[in-house]
């Protein structure tokens, strides 16, 4: 290889880092730190969170729910997900608007669970399959892999969850610190605002979460659940 060649290969090889880096900045949207809080106004810390148990918390906007969880498995950083959080990368947190119709969980019902038990889905090829540790929306069926960066796994759902970046603290505290992947906030405030600002009791859906974002565990954030 002469002087040329390999000059233009490095380039090359720079070029499409670059790209690469400015691709997955791209899918970062960062936003106002919030400290998840319990509803005792403890703090909550990777210690305190048990696999199998889901809680909602509402990021970026006060109006906008998300899961947060720690899953039986490692949900190891690929592509522009990073990964998740804890020495075992399990504790994970996700927007809990699905990407297909955005149904999620309200006060009354909700059609978009975690569900760590087993149950069973059927891909885009009709094969079926077994799996714990996914979300499941039983509006449409649209199964997603929280421990693959919120992958789609079955369904109509065009994109995966919008994940939620997470930081930790010196004394293993969470915060929630920006957004990864395409989101479905405004498009979600536009088309449910006034139900929102009645569930919620806000007169601008679009309050930011604030300081703190209060975690409530899901099978009490909603007084029912849809499970399919």
């Amino acid at each position: 290889m002469d002087r040329r060649q390999f000059n233009t290969l490095c380039s090359a090889l720079l070029t499409g880092a670059a790209t690469a880096h400015a691709k997955a900045d791209s899918q970062r949207t960062p936003y106002p730190s919030s400290r998840l809080v319990y509803q005792d106004d403890s703090h909550v810390t990777l210690d305190s969170l048990e696999a199998g148990r889901a809680y909602i918390f509402g990021y970026p906007y006060r109006t906008t729910p998300c899961f947060l969880m720690r899953l039986s498995r490692s949900s190891p950083a690929r592509g522009s997900w990073p990964g998740g959080v804890d020495s075992d990368q399990s504790v994970v947190a996700f927007s809990a608007i699905c990407s297909h119709k955005m149904s999620h969980p309200a006060k009354p019902i909700s059609h978009i669970a975690y569900r760590p038990e087993v149950v069973t889905f059927h891909d885009k090829q009709g094969v079926a399959h077994t799996r714990d540790g996914v979300i499941s929306c039983c509006s449409e069926r649209s199964v997603y892999d929280p421990s693959a960066g919120g992958d789609v796994l079955s369904g109509p759902a065009p994109a995966p969850l919008a994940a939620i970046e997470l930081q930790v603290d010196s004394r293993g505290g969470l915060s929630a610190v920006g957004s990864l992947g395409a989101d479905q906030y405004d498009r979600f405030l536009d088309k449910f605002g006034f139900r929102l600002a009645m569930e919620y009791g806000v007169t601008d859906v679009r309050t930011r979460s604030g300081e703190l974002a209060v975690a409530v565990p899901a099978d009490e954030f909603s007084i029912q659940q849809v499970l399919c």
